[in-house]
């Protein structure tokens, strides 16, 4: 696998910037066993790594997975308050929200980490530790699934108040974890995020304010409030997912290319090729959709590129609307701009 990610940066950039924190390492490494902090060599293994990446300097990923993931317990003990796994989840995590230009570096040393045979116990540690707790580890375990996807769901859910920034720090990191990792025939959690991301900003209903949620993360003084308030939102959010993995999802929008793909692998009766699992596979959007009252059909019907193009309408119309922000509106034209580019380079 290349450890070097092309993605257009130069827009991402631009919208990520005020998001990322200086570069600044002095809250890693401290070993406060209340934190699940890291070590100092933890800390300083993977910032000397992600500082070099992609540069003329850049460090082997699989001599820095083992630095980092080293039993040496001669500072303090692998297991028990400091446990290993989790304070290596949280190093990674904190640093790629914290500072987003290092998500595809860490991405890359996560990849390199799990890609190892073995940690490097002592006889006295496989006993001690156990195969099971090493194997946790090395899987990094504790990354994916108490930092990656329950942290999300928690940015997710306060997005609307102070959870905006991460809300978009951790989308960003989702987008490129889908360019390291695309699809290659079956959908994946990444990709159902991304399409997820586009249904809830560019179909859901109310758009003309019927209607208002209670919310005790912001205050909401109307529906119309509402309305603006998760438009400025959702909108943004588009931005890191259409500049980095945009055409991964375009090509995620036609249907005789991804029965190809199906064919091609002989596997033309897999239960995802079936219109039953496209249509679950977007289940979850709001009973009112602007999809389906616009084209009068079944709300879950599956993606297509009619469905791209009723997306890139409905940007024109947040844009030419004047109450929301005028960030958002230029990031709605940008958008729909960038989806034309797409749409030239093709499949």
């Amino acid at each position: 696998m290349s450890t070097t990610l092309r993605i257009p940066q130069t827009a991402l950039a631009m919208e990520l910037d005020f998001l990322s924190d200086p570069e600044d390492w002095s809250d890693f490494g401290q070993m406060d066993v209340n934190e699940d902090t890291s070590t100092p060599e933890e800390a300083s293994a993977l910032r000397e790594f992600v500082q070099a990446y992609n540069t003329p300097s850049a460090l082997d990923a699989e001599e820095t997975a083992r630095k980092l993931m080293s039993l040496n317990e001669d500072r303090i003990p692998c297991d028990g308050d400091f446990d290993k796994g989790i304070r290596i989840a949280w190093l990674l995590y904190d640093v790629g929200i914290n500072m987003v230009q290092h998500q595809v570096a860490i991405l890359v040393v996560a990849d390199a980490v799990m890609a190892l045979p073995r940690l490097d116990a002592t006889p006295e540690q496989e006993v001690r530790f156990g195969e099971e707790k090493l194997e946790r580890w090395r899987t990094l375990e504790d990354f994916w699934g108490t930092c990656w996807n329950d942290r999300w769901d928690r940015y997710n859910e306060f997005r609307y108040g102070n959870g905006f920034c991460g809300y978009i720090r951790v989308n960003a990191w989702v987008a490129r974890h889908l360019v390291l990792h695309p699809p290659n025939i079956y959908y994946t959690t990444e990709l159902n995020v991304a399409f997820s991301r586009m249904m809830l900003a560019l179909e859901k209903d109310p758009w003309n304010y019927p209607g208002v949620r209670e919310d005790d993360d912001v205050g909401i003084r109307s529906p119309k409030d509402y309305t603006i308030t998760t438009l400025n939102t959702d909108v943004p959010v588009l931005v890191p997912f259409l500049v980095i993995a945009g055409d991964i999802m375009y090509r995620y929008t036609d249907r005789e290319m991804m029965a190809r793909r199906f064919a091609e692998a002989h596997q033309e009766n897999h239960e995802h090729n079936t219109r039953e699992y496209w249509q679950e596979f977007s289940s979850n959007r709001s009973e009112r959709s602007l999809w389906k009252a616009e084209k009068k059909v079944d709300q879950h019907e599956w993606l297509t590129r009619e469905r791209w193009a009723f997306w890139k309408k409905r940007l024109v119309w947040i844009s030419e609307q004047t109450e929301l922000l005028q960030r958002t509106r230029d990031e709605a034209i940008m958008l729909v701009q960038l989806m034309t580019e797409i749409e030239g380079r093709g499949a």
